[in-house]
């Protein structure tokens, strides 16, 4: 009697699938003892793991740079299939039926501090009502996010539209942005109203993700040339900075707004109009089919969807 290939599992009697959440792990964190500790092993039983690994598909999978590791081309194929297995295992073994209420996991997501202001709280209010096993960290945004995603290293990214590269990725406008100048309110030079020539001449206090981002937000967003005299990876901080220093910034209104009541800063409208930012959360493929990561997203939606 012949077998089918296509269905032929005696190939698996030589392959331990104990393996595959040790793999799965170690391509989502590129850590031996993170998996450790999420698998609840021994650092030295996930280090053998990885050396059968290794074996296996004939590739080191994991390449040691400086203090961390990196996935090799051959271990950023297997991230989907492996995290669809996975996923397909889990539904087949235990039942399809998701249950927030037992959930028990930490969810990575890579933004900026204004995204955190207008949804962590209410977030985690819903975390605590709806999962209250379950928790959120919010990363800073990395000019690498594009790979952090694809590796499964962040479960979502939050970012204005165009500011992420979208291949092979969900991408979702949550809500709108809009972007003022600020200045402090004793401003020698600002009163109410900023032209352009003011906007080139006066020193910026701005924002930078990281230092392999090219251009700042705000030059890419306002198109004028403008002195940056400081630069911050919080937008937060931008108002602090201006009540103190005669430079100026360019920040969300909703961060404007509430630093008005407290800072001696001044909202003024930007010189050229600029078209209110569709913020958007990106993920993997790889992730479309988690419940837990459906769910979670879900929820995040939802609180955004009441912003105004």
């Amino acid at each position: 009697m012949r077998t089918d290939p296509a269905t032929d599992a005696s190939p698996l009697r030589s392959v331990n699938l104990n393996l595959v959440p040790v793999l799965a792990s170690l391509l989502s964190t590129c850590s031996v003892s993170a998996t450790a500790q999420a698998l609840h092993m021994s650092q030295s039983s996930v280090s053998d793991a990885l050396a059968r690994l290794r074996l296996h598909f004939r590739d080191e999978l994991l390449l040691r740079r400086g203090r961390g590791m990196l996935l090799t081309p051959r271990a950023r194929e297997l991230v989907q299939p492996v995290n669809d297995v996975v996923i397909r295992l889990g539904g087949m073994l235990y039942g399809s039926e998701f249950d927030a209420a037992n959930l028990s996991r930490e969810f990575l997501v890579a933004t900026a501090d204004p995204v955190v202001m207008a949804v962590g709280g209410a977030l985690c209010r819903r975390l605590q009502q709806l999962a209250p096993q379950a928790s959120v960290r919010f990363v800073d945004i990395r000019s690498r996010d594009y790979e952090r995603l694809r590796n499964l290293e962040v479960d979502l990214v939050i970012v204005p539209r165009g500011f992420l590269r979208t291949t092979q990725l969900t991408e979702v406008p949550i809500y709108q942005e809009a972007f003022v100048c600020i200045a402090r309110k004793d401003h020698p030079q600002v009163r109410g109203r900023i032209t352009r020539a003011q906007y080139a001449k006066l020193p910026h206090a701005s924002y930078r993700a990281d230092a392999q981002a090219s251009l700042t937000m705000e030059a890419r967003l306002i198109g004028l040339e403008q002195q940056d005299v400081i630069k911050v990876p919080s937008f937060a901080v931008l108002p602090i900075l201006v009540e103190q220093t005669d430079a100026i910034a360019l920040v969300q209104r909703r961060i404007a707004e509430r630093f008005a009541a407290s800072a001696r800063i001044q909202i003024i409208e930007p010189p050229v109009p600029i078209p209110p930012l569709d913020v958007c959360v990106y993920w993997s493929g790889a992730q479309a089919r988690d419940p837990a990561h459906t769910w979670f997203r879900e929820q995040l939606i939802d609180i955004a969807a009441t912003l105004t």
